[in-house]
């Protein structure tokens, strides 16, 4: 059968009076990697639980391949969580967390045991079998609970914030390694995480919230290279704002005030006299000690601020002519020779700012 494997309908939930998901809806495709991101408070784990039957929506419906199930009871649905807390029994043997819910469906001994030991080898923990929680690295009670859920053939594994106790090495380390078990399995997963990178680097699609509103959905580099709100702008990776007023626009450029500067950047769906934002990229932007000849390119003059050190590149960060900072990167092998208080140019592409609305 073709379509979504899940199906979000004008989902709202309220608490009380407190409304924490909005009019939300969305399709999630079959065997599809795609995170929910946003900072906390947003509803992305309320949106997971519902999907999971741990919340009730308050309106709408929820499709699981084809059949509604926001009615159902949480054990009725063909879903899976895995939790950041892993919700292992600290009592129980690796096998016999993984092989609990088998037993408790009264599936026949032989196939869990089957099923079990095929679930520890995809997670790579045939050795650890006999092991109980405590005598396990976090990443393998997390590795734990990812076949826990698995061994049941779920339709769609929900993953909330499952990373976030690890420490930075190990979490790199298992979001490549949870890539490649959903490519391997082709599982529909939904992750949920407030991780900007750890979206970036697993998700087929991101669909990112602020305030119970999806704001926006796309792979990653829709996301990253074409925000389409200013929040997304802000939330996903570093950027510039410079927030102004349209003053001209022809078929490709508009020109727009920013407190005093005036910057181009491609023509959108405003009228003149309208408020926009231009988005810009530390990546996409250039020093220079000298202003550029070229009418075509953005410059805007300023003095070296601050510098900050990331290995083979640096943060530089410009306080412009109206006072606003600006952060630029540089190569730290071709930083210019430049000191703090120095003037300088920031110069981009009319084509690398971004214009958003809202």
């Amino acid at each position: 059968m073709s379509g979504p494997m899940v199906m979000l309908q004008n989902l709202v939930k309220q608490f009380g009076e407190q409304t924490v998901v909005r009019d939300l809806s969305l399709d999630i495709q079959k065997g599809e990697f795609l995170t929910m991101l946003g900072p906390s408070g947003c509803g992305k784990t309320t949106t997971l639980r519902m999907i999971a039957g741990f919340e009730q929506p308050t309106s709408g419906q929820i499709m699981l391949d084809g059949q509604y199930v926001h009615n159902q009871p949480a054990y009725e649905r063909d879903v899976n969580t895995v939790f950041q807390s892993y919700a292992l029994f600290p009592h129980l043997t690796s096998y016999d967390n993984i092989a609990f819910g088998l037993r408790v469906k009264k599936v026949p001994k032989s196939e869990i045991d089957k099923r079990v030991k095929d679930a520890l080898k995809l997670v790579q923990l045939e050795e650890y079998a006999s092991r109980k929680p405590e005598q396990l690295s976090g990443g393998q009670r997390q590795r734990v609970a990812i076949a826990r859920a698995l061994v049941n053939n779920p339709k769609v594994l929900l993953l909330d914030e499952p990373l976030g106790a690890l420490d930075q090495k190990l979490r790199k380390q298992m979001q490549v390694e949870l890539k490649h078990l959903q490519k391997q399995l082709g599982i529909t997963f939904v992750f949920v995480t407030h991780d900007q990178e750890e979206a970036l680097t697993m998700s087929d699609r991101i669909a990112v919230m602020n305030q119970g509103i999806l704001e926006q959905v796309g792979s990653p580099t829709q996301i990253y290279e074409h925000p389409a709100t200013r929040f997304v702008a802000e939330f996903i990776g570093e950027t510039n704002l410079l927030s102004g007023t349209v003053k001209r626009r022809d078929h490709q450029l508009m020109l727009i005030e920013c407190e005093g500067l005036k910057v181009t950047a491609p023509v959108i769906q405003v009228a003149e006299e309208e408020q926009v934002t231009v988005a810009i990229r530390p990546e996409k932007s250039t020093l220079a000690l000298e202003p550029s000849p070229e009418d075509s390119i953005v410059q805007i003059s300023g003095r070296l601020t601050e510098r900050i050190y990331c290995g083979g590149s640096t943060k530089t960060v410009v306080t412009l002519q109206n006072g606003k900072q600006f952060v630029a990167l540089e190569k730290t092998d071709q930083l210019l020779p430049v000191a703090v208080g120095d003037p300088l140019y920031v110069q981009w592409q009319p084509s690398h700012g971004v214009v958003v609305t809202r």
